[in-house]
């Protein structure tokens, strides 16, 4: 019985401390997702040699100024952007700007660039608007052609009309006048003719 008791108290304490222990260790939701800086760096040194006093470090792309250099150790005395001087290793030195000083000059071209692309967009939308107005535009003077010519051939065809039935009635006019006046000729013809009274005396 007592081994019992012993082993449970045991059990129960190992429990109570691995709980304890468990809530002292910090975990991932007690805290703000940061990330480790990743700028690189040279060390400044007082003196044109790895043996010299540390000044500090120089931020790797950071522009400086050239004061002098030690071809025999390989350094270069310089100017930082604090307005430090010192010497550091001649390998991290560049004449050509580093993509840090290239940075804002970079992202001023992308804005500009992006301004003129949107320019140009908004003006590619303003003549593909004005493409399709002319469109519609010509759809309808397409269709006003159209009436107009299908008015004009009905106009031609009742014109064609007008000018037979003209005709035929020029025609039936005609033949009428003809016709009255072959009558009035035969009747004239056969009209007796009156005598000549003979006034002379015997």
């Amino acid at each position: 019985m007592r081994q019992q008791l012993v082993l449970f108290f045991i059990m129960l304490s190992v429990s109570f401390f691995g709980n304890f222990v468990s809530a002292q260790e910090p975990n991932d939701s007690e805290g703000e997702v940061r990330y480790i800086s990743d700028d690189l760096f040279t060390f400044l040194h007082a003196g044109p040699g790895r043996n010299y006093r540390i000044l500090g470090s120089v931020v790797a792309g950071s522009r400086v100024i050239m004061l002098q250099q030690d071809r025999d150790n390989g350094f270069i005395e310089i100017i930082d952007d604090k307005q430090r001087t010192g010497w550091v290793d001649a390998e991290f030195i560049n004449k050509t700007p580093s993509v840090r000083e290239q940075i804002p000059s970079l992202q001023q071209n992308l804005q500009d660039a992006n301004a003129a692309l949107k320019q140009q967009r908004t003006e590619n939308d303003l003549l593909n608007q004005q493409i399709a107005d002319l469109q519609s535009q010509n759809t309808t003077l397409a269709r006003k052609l159209t009436e107009i010519e299908s008015q004009n051939e009905q106009m031609s065809i009742e014109l064609a009309d007008q000018d037979q039935t003209a005709q035929i009635e020029w025609f039936t006019r005609g033949g009428i006048v003809a016709v009255i006046s072959l009558i009035l000729g035969i009747v004239i013809t056969y009209l007796p003719k009156k005598r000549r009274r003979n006034d002379n005396w015997m």
